[in-house]
This record gives C-alpha cells, sequence and structure tokens, in this order.
C-alpha cells in the first residue's frame, strides 16, 4: 500500500486547565491539554488537543516516583485542527506511548496512534473517509512532541494527489 505524508506536526503542553476534548468515552486519565502546529501540502493548521492515557507511567513520574515498572500506557487523545484556510476538523486517536525505548534518553517516549477525523468542511470531507497513522516521540522533561502522519494514497482525492 502506498502512502502519503499528510502532515508533521509540534505539540506542546500548556497549562490550559479545560479539556479541549471531555473525558466522556474517553479512555483512561486526563494527561493534558495543549496546542501545536500541523504543516503539509494537503493540511495546514493549528491543533487544539486533550491527551487521556491509561495505565499510563507519565502519571506516576508526574507523582514523584522516579522509576515506574510499566513503561507502554495506552493513549486516546483527540481535539481540533483549525486550517489556514478556515475549516475546523475534529480528530480522534487511539494508541502507544513506550517510555525509555532507547536507554540512553529514558525520558523520551516513542509514540504511534491511528486517528480518524470529523469535519464538515466539504474541502476537507474526504478526511472523514481516511485512516490515518501517525508516530512521533514526546520528550517528558520539555512537554513536547513531534509526529508524522500518513494516510492511504488511495483516501486521497485523484485531484489532490499530484499536491501530495
Amino acid at each position: 500500500m502506498e502512502t502519503i505524508q499528510l502532515f508533521t506536526a509540534e505539540l506542546r503542553y500548556t497549562d490550559e486547565t479545560m479539556p479541549v476534548v471531555p473525558p466522556e468515552g474517553r479512555e483512561g486519565e486526563l494527561i493534558g491539554s495543549g496546542v501545536g502546529r500541523g504543516e503539509g501540502r494537503l493540511l495546514s493548521g493549528d491543533l487544539r488537543w486533550s491527551f487521556y492515557a491509561a495505565d499510563c507511567a507519565y502519571l506516576a513520574l508526574r507523582a514523584g516516583f522516579t522509576n515506574p515498572v510499566d513503561e507502554l500506557c495506552r493513549t486516546n487523545p483527540g481535539g481540533e485542527i483549525h486550517t489556514d484556510d478556515g475549516a475546523v476538523i475534529r480528530w480522534d486517536a487511539k494508541g502507544f506511548g513506550l517510555r525509555g525505548a532507547d536507554p540512553e534518553r529514558p525520558h523520551r517516549w516513542r509514540m504511534a496512534s491511528a486517528l480518524v477525523f470529523d469535519t464538515d468542511d466539504d474541502r476537507y470531507a474526504w478526511l472523514n473517509r481516511a485512516l490515518v497513522v501517525w508516530q512521533g516521540e514526546f520528550d517528558e522533561t520539555q512537554g513536547a512532541a513531534t509526529y508524522t502522519a500518513w494516510l492511504a494514497a488511495d483516501d486521497v482525492p485523484m485531484a489532490l494527489r499530484a499536491a501530495a
């Protein structure tokens, strides 16, 4: 299956206490919320998001434990992308985070999730039928993450494939 890069994103936690996405229907506890930026040929815009996780070492670390036992957590973030051309695209993800996969950088997490989108904007309605995978890295000392999102080329309308 041929894939196309949808966007790269840089995300960071903020001090905002109100979640962008409510906890109903989410797996796990609210870790926090934040903002970011996604850049791609098919999709660019500002992101607002909330991050929920279950059985997550990050919660133990924030509570003061220095060496949590379980370094894998189930993630369930979600949020909105406010595109540069005025659309609002809601997204929901389920995935995993693994802390300390690289012993040289134990504070870094490898992250991977599957994303689905929902928008009422006709220009991006094709995303409502796409399944996207993103993977990246989270630095717990910085409270920041980078991701790259990919989708199947067949999910992109022919008229947009040349731009990708």
